[in-house]
């Protein structure tokens, strides 16, 4: 059975170093699901077995990734490969993938106000209150980035999208 745009459910994934950070929503923006997976050995091929889990397990209709290959995109060299292949296992099982680049996601929050990476955070927890405890604390120049950031990464991409497609079907 196919959903309306409106049901669709969508799954946002945001690859790291160590690990990938998802969302899923359903019925537009209802939160449904997120997470982060950290893996230790054998990254690339255990973060593939664990997308395709969550794609069997939610059967979205549309998987979002970020845009590689455009100005900003500063993605390392093993992370774009990794962004190919979960393209690649998404598009096999016949899903649809969009990819949002971090303009698009800026351009999304400038009109809540929000510029950095913590204060689009920040803003989506205004939106999600659920995800507050996975909010990490504000990172200082010397620090790592908080794994948990990757959460906020993937829901930044998936609202951007949502953004960009209610633009679509209002024009329309």
């Amino acid at each position: 059975m196919s959903r309306t745009w409106h049901e669709a459910r969508v799954l946002a994934i945001d690859p790291t170093s160590k690990g990938f950070g998802f969302v899923v929503f359903a019925q537009s923006m209802h939160l449904l699901d997120w997470g982060v997976a950290t893996l230790e050995h054998n990254r690339e091929a255990r973060t593939l077995v664990r997308i395709n889990g969550l794609l069997g397990r939610y059967d979205p209709e549309v998987v979002i990734l970020e845009k590689t290959g455009v100005r900003g995109c500063r993605r390392g060299e093993r992370v774009m490969g990794l962004l190919t292949a979960i393209t690649s296992l998404a598009r096999s099982q016949h899903r649809n993938v969009r990819c949002v680049s971090r303009a698009q996601v800026r351009q999304a929050f400038s009109k809540r106000g929000a510029r950095t990476k913590h204060e689009i955070a920040a803003s989506i927890v205004e939106l999600f209150p659920e995800l507050f405890p996975r909010l990490p604390p504000y990172r200082k120049l010397w620090m790592s980035e908080d794994s948990r950031m990757a959460i906020f990464d993937a829901a930044s991409f998936a609202l951007a999208y949502f953004d960009a497609e209610m633009k679509t079907i209002s024009s329309h």
